[in-house]
């Protein structure tokens, strides 16, 4: 697997660069946004955005007119191929490791440089954003388990906070009856919400908004034999 970086005052000036300078279209080029860039301003230097692309020799393009037929993928290998490259031009110090996780594939990942997954906030939203490229590769090249990607210990805090915040939240709906609505949350994170009140009575879930806005609200349950109780 090849990679190449590609830099823009934006992402999709960046994405333009890679398409041209690649002479690909733009929707067919695997990227993974290394750094988002910034306008600049009140005295803050712009700084320019970085992507990743990565390609391999299936990529439009490169292959030959009489190609011979491709060997079976690897999926595992498919993974460390993708997260090497990623490492290679992000410059990146990581170490990766593969293991079988109760039916889930779990990739972990760790090394000096890990903390670049889970962002200066440590809400984790790279290493979502990886985790979702590393299981559209994984199926494509055969892999049939779910993935998951881990990093410190994240996911585990993750689900801690989010149920946590899903009993506090339904407390708050008892005990003033005023539903709550969580900030955006992935499908993923959404059913955690889900489940961990799916005993809790007194109160119902749902998801509320559209794409990224996707919330969960907490509101009252309607009263026993009122055409909306369950």
């Amino acid at each position: 697997m090849k990679d190449r970086a590609f830099s823009g005052r934006d992402v999709k000036e960046a994405l333009a660069a890679a398409a041209a300078g690649l002479g690909l279209p733009a929707e067919a080029l695997r990227y993974v946004v290394l750094d988002a860039g910034s306008p600049g301003g009140m005295g803050v230097s712009p700084s320019p955005a970085r992507i990743a692309v990565l390609l391999d020799a299936s990529s439009p393009g490169k292959r030959p007119a009489t190609a011979p037929p491709s060997p079976a993928l690897d999926p595992r290998a498919e993974i460390r191929g993708l997260l090497r490259a990623l490492a290679e031009a992000a410059q990146l110090d990581l170490a990766v490791e593969i293991v079988d996780e109760a039916g889930t594939l779990e990739v972990r990942v760790g090394g000096p440089d890990a903390g670049f997954f889970l962002g200066a906030d440590g809400e984790g939203a790279v290493l979502r954003a990886i985790e979702h490229l590393l299981q559209r590769v994984f199926a494509g090249a055969g892999g049939e388990e779910p993935l998951r990607l881990e990093c410190a210990g994240f996911r585990d805090r993750r689900e801690r906070a989010l149920s946590e915040q899903a009993l506090a939240l339904a407390a708050e709906v008892r005990a003033d009856g005023k539903p709550r609505t969580t900030l955006p949350l992935n499908a993923y994170e959404r059913r955690l919400i889900h489940v961990a009140l799916s005993q809790v009575e007194g109160v119902v879930t749902y998801s509320v908004g559209e794409g990224a806005d996707r919330r969960v609200t907490v509101a009252p349950a309607p009263p026993p034999g009122s055409p909306d109780a369950p």
